[in-house]
């Protein structure tokens, strides 16, 4: 059983004083809208930091039905989600968040609300300082940045943090943190991931994996339908490693895979050191590799605990043994509660590819990289998008950006200037990142998070963040591909291997 309820966002000084003047109703506060509500969509995905909340609620017009009494949620306002097992069992609160998105079609009877928790706000922020402590205290020093407060943290979580966060998103930031706790866990021979997630408002880490206990799939009892897929389509298994001269300075080879599959090989163009930082090339180029991709998911009655970063235990046809929840979709309609999860197969012994580095030569460096070395080319977004996006791409198709396999930014800002005045100021003012592109759209009123709204010349933002393309209208992109250290044209943009999950409207701006 569900229950929701809203409370309107704080009044601003002059909405108060509007409200009292006109002896206007009292803001709602932790107001009951379950008998409203048609439909519920609760999910979470590991590629973006927080869950998110779409709800239908029936909605009239008193020109249409003067017996209906509307709401009126306003974007900003809080919701809280409870659930309770059976109606002699506590409530239990589920997600609490904001509304950041509504949408309403005059001639229908509904009203369409996407909310996010609060780990949005993270994944929205960009600090600059410095981190250092123990990762409890790290965390909590990014947290308290924005005001978000932080919940549990496992006790176990004692590695030493210190690095500088320069423009990274909280969210980037706490990932960095983690990392720290994993390399200490790894020294000590232990296998260990952490997953940071929102609880009544709170941050809290959770061991990524952890088991659910008390639950099983089965064919028998709570799995509708399952699905599992293998591939090698976009295996790569060696990688040459070059300089700017197109010297092979290394070369890394999983041997195995290669025996087993055949060899399939990519360039990794080396990057060269940077003022501010360390570029480590031996890590990025191993993160090239890729081996058999596995896909599993089901449908199945659903289970309020089974929600991403968590594991749990499958016995079906196609699938037995522990899996790890990627990503978790529960639907609340008509009484019913059904849930899709995608799923990733936890071995009992993970297995810890060998792989084999090879040195040929030390690499030259021609000049420095990571920004913008210059303007050529850079338009000022008059033209139309069909006439623009062609002669932006005309510009830069098929080219290596300065930022080289880090340059979708870069390329958005150089190929969408030529139609797209925005566009045009950010490729101007030197703009290479994915987070201070899409925090510019935010400030100009350009972000949106209708993914289903894209339009031709639309810069789509995947993940937390991560990479960002130009759509071309017909299902495709414009982009720069982080493993040919070109920018290409695809006919599909699911292809990224990511969920889009905001759009520039650069279209229209």
């Amino acid at each position: 059983m569900l229950s929701i309820r809203y409370s309107d966002p704080p009044e601003t000084d002059a909405e108060a004083k509007t409200r009292k003047d006109s002896n206007g109703p009292e803001p709602k506060d932790n107001f009951d809208i379950t008998n409203y509500v048609q439909k519920i969509t609760w999910s979470g995905d590991s590629e973006q930091a927080a869950r998110k909340l779409d709800f239908t609620i029936a909605y009239n017009t008193p020109a249409k039905d003067k017996g209906f009494t509307s709401l009126d949620l306003k974007i900003g306002g809080f919701v809280y989600l409870f659930y309770m097992e059976t109606e002699a069992s506590d409530e239990i609160e589920i997600f609490q968040g904001r509304i950041f998105f509504r949408k309403r079609a005059s001639e229908g009877y509904s009203f369409d609300f996407t909310c996010f928790d609060d780990m949005i706000y993270l994944a929205k922020s960009n600090i600059r300082a410095v981190i250092s402590g123990t990762v409890p205290a790290a965390i909590s020093q990014v947290c308290n940045e924005i005001g978000i407060p932080v919940g549990t943290i496992p006790d176990d979580l004692n590695a030493s943090v210190n690095f500088i966060a320069d423009d990274k998103s909280c969210t980037e930031a706490i990932r960095m943190i983690l990392d720290y706790q994993q390399a200490a866990d790894a020294a000590a021979g232990k296998n260990t991931y952490y997953l940071p997630i929102c609880i009544n408002g709170q941050v809290n880490i959770i061991k990524k994996g952890e088991l659910i206990e008390g639950y099983t799939a089965t064919a028998d009892t709570n799995i509708i339908a399952a699905e599992h897929s293998e591939s090698i389509e976009n295996m790569v298994n060696r990688i040459k490693a070059v300089d700017d001269n197109g010297t092979v300075c290394q070369m890394f080879t999983n041997n195995d895979d290669v025996r087993h599959f055949g060899m399939i090989q990519k360039i990794y163009k080396m990057q060269p050191p940077k003022s501010d930082e360390t570029v480590d090339n031996v890590k990025a180029a191993k993160a090239k590799l890729a081996r058999q991709k596995d896909e599993s998911s089901l449908k199945g009655t659903g289970y309020i605990q089974c929600i991403t970063g968590y594991s749990i235990k499958v016995q079906e046809e196609q699938l037995n043994g522990t899996f790890y929840i990627k990503s978790d979709t529960h639907q609340f309609e008509g009484g019913i509660h059904t849930m899709n999860l995608s799923l990733e197969y936890v071995p009992d012994t993970p297995e810890t590819p060998n792989i084999e580095q090879v040195e040929y030569a030390a690499p030259v460096f021609n000049s420095s990289s990571g920004r913008m070395k210059n303007k050529r080319g850079i338009s000022n977004g008059s033209q139309s998008v069909d006439a623009g996006l062609s002669a932006g791409w005309e510009a830069w198709g098929g080219q290596t950006m300065d930022n080289g396999p880090e340059g979708c930014a870069e390329f958005a800002g150089k190929c969408g200037s030529y139609y797209s005045p925005f566009m045009a100021d950010e490729a101007n003012n030197g703009v290479v990142n994915c987070d201070t592109m899409v925090s510019d759209a935010d400030n100009a009123g350009l972000l949106s998070y209708d993914t289903t709204d894209m339009q031709k010349g639309d810069i789509l933002v995947y993940g937390d963040n991560q990479h960002v393309v130009i759509y071309d209208g017909q299902g495709g992109y414009y982009g720069n591909s982080t493993s040919r250290d070109v920018t290409v044209h695809s006919g599909d943009y699911s292809d990224i291997g990511m969920p889009v999950t905001k759009v520039i409207k650069a279209s229209r701006g």
